[in-house]
């Protein structure tokens, strides 16, 4: 509803690889539009990237997301899907990629929310 109330539809879905699949694809396949993941790792076939890194929390080091040039362009409205919104550290590092392939964010959703983190005030500045 709320993309309707904006006159606005996502025409890709981003997430993180493994994780954020868990949603995103129900919700590409409700939106009709496809799915890009973010890989933790390179792959053989990527040689060309957007990529951004993060603090993960959950493993205790810094991360680096990878997303291959040919998945986004700046005609994409991208809407950032995951599974938590905890500390905000991945779906940031998912909006810097949006930005770096010039394609605009419409929005993010998350499946739960930890409120008693600050993730949600941390994409505050992103105007989604």
């Amino acid at each position: 509803e709320r993309f309707t109330a904006m006159q606005v539809k996502p025409s890709k879905i981003l997430t993180v690889a493994t994780t954020g699949l868990v949603i995103a694809i129900p919700m590409a396949k409700y939106l009709q539009v496809p799915v890009v993941y973010a890989r933790k790792e390179r792959n053989v076939v990527m040689s060309s990237t957007y990529s951004a890194t993060f603090s993960s929390k959950t493993v205790g080091s810094k991360r680096e997301l990878l997303v291959s040039t040919n998945h986004l362009d700046e005609e994409d409205q991208i809407l950032v899907v995951d599974d938590f919104l905890s500390s905000g550290a991945s779906q940031d590092a998912l909006l810097r990629i949006v930005d770096d392939a010039g394609a605009t964010a419409v929005g993010v959703g998350v499946l739960l929310e930890k409120v008693y983190e600050s993730g949600r005030q941390s994409l505050s500045g992103y105007n989604i």
